[in-house]
């Protein structure tokens, strides 16, 4: 399993993505209005930057699963096995919830 493939199985069996990029938009918004007028973002790049945040999570959680000596040179059906064996959906879904990105 590769990075793309991670997210596209979180997005597809999870919530957690819809939670954390209404976060992370809302919170790129609050951010560019304290920019000044000719330095704010227009809202493709407001989106942009919610998307890269995104990536940040799912790059830092497929090194956490690739580093895992059970998923070493498995197949992407091993890694299913194992997310859900380990309530790892739920767990990102939980800390989407409780994610407050003003704090960061």
């Amino acid at each position: 399993m590769n990075t793309d493939d991670l997210d596209e199985y979180i997005k597809e069996n999870s919530k957690a993505y819809d939670i954390f990029i209404e976060k992370a938009r809302i919170n790129q918004r609050e951010k560019n209005a304290t920019r000044a007028l000719n330095k704010r973002y227009t809202n493709e790049r407001v989106e942009e930057e919610a998307q890269q945040m995104w990536r940040n999570i799912i790059k830092h959680l497929y090194g956490k699963l690739h580093s895992e000596p059970k998923l070493k040179d498995k197949s992407p059906i091993y890694w299913v096995d194992f997310i859900l064996e380990n309530n790892l959906l739920e767990s990102l879904e939980n800390s989407m919830f409780d994610l407050d990105l003003d704090e960061n």
